[in-house]
């Protein structure tokens, strides 16, 4: 596959730039991932247009290259290309690097787990064909961490009317709830259904992101598809205690997975 023309768009002219710089400078694509503290791959990604660049190494990249608002001053311009809400970036890079994901959904089931027709049914309302196709192929890219050889530990509170609430057909549906039941089995993945008598109401879905030596981060989720990556030690730690409190309350691992089976065959 031919490189990208930087001429092609903002993504591809940021490409083409990180390449040349990384080169000049005589670095590997993992050499500079160390100093700029991101995996190689990420590097790799951004040069093939394949992953977003976020804030932090944008400016990374400025103050290593000793450029003044570079990178920084582009990465509006490619968020607003990418059609991914702002911060977003941010959230899939420490998603992508952490131990534990703990997450709480209230509307749908969550990212890491769907599948791609079911994503592009979430998705859809209100967007445009290319920018729908961009958002679906950035949400299957996240996917990848699961399949990697050293994956997180998933620990996924879903409320019931997220597994009962339909997003397509019948047949996406039959898919999603049979996708989501595979991986319920996998050691690593943990899901958990919020009954509807459990009386807890958190009033947005939120992600709690943790590895060691690293402080605890937070993403809490918004309406038209924004969100927001907390770090307030604060602030993370009342959602850690709000988990614990919607998770005491949720069904054994054996009692969700029999309730997603009984959604599944009265479809």
């Amino acid at each position: 596959m031919a490189p990208p023309k930087p001429e092609q768009s903002v993504r591809a002219f940021f490409a083409f730039h990180l390449k040349r710089l990384r080169e000049e400078a005589g670095l590997s694509q993992p050499a500079l991932g160390q100093i700029v503290h991101v995996s190689g791959s990420l590097i790799s990604g951004i040069e093939t247009c394949k992953r977003i660049p976020s804030l932090k190494l944008c400016q990374s990249l400025d103050e290593y290259y000793k450029l003044v608002m570079y990178f920084e001053a582009l990465h509006p311009r490619v968020i607003e290309e990418s059609g991914l809400p702002a911060g977003f970036p941010e959230f899939a890079d420490a998603e992508a690097t952490a131990g534990v994901i703990k997450t709480y959904q209230s509307f749908a089931i969550h990212g890491l787990f769907q599948t791609e027709d079911y994503a592009r049914a979430v998705l859809r309302m209100g967007q445009q064909p290319d920018k729908l196709e961009r958002l679906v192929a950035a949400r299957m890219e996240r996917q990848e961490i699961l399949r990697r050889e050293d994956p997180p530990v998933v620990v996924a509170l879903l409320d019931a009317s997220a597994v009962r609430r339909w997003f397509g057909d019948r047949e996406v549906m039959r898919e999603q709830l049979e996708h989501l039941l595979r991986l319920a089995h996998e050691p690593h993945i943990h899901v958990h259904i919020v009954p509807d008598d459990a009386q807890v109401y958190p009033e947005a879905s939120f992600t709690l992101l943790s590895s060691p030596g690293d402080p605890e981060a937070g993403y809490s989720e918004m309406a038209g598809g924004k969100g927001l990556l907390l770090d307030d030690a604060a602030y993370v730690a009342e959602l850690g205690v709000l988990y614990e409190l919607i998770r005491s309350k949720a069904l054994t691992a054996e009692d969700s997975q029999a309730f997603i089976r009984n959604v599944l065959e009265n479809l």
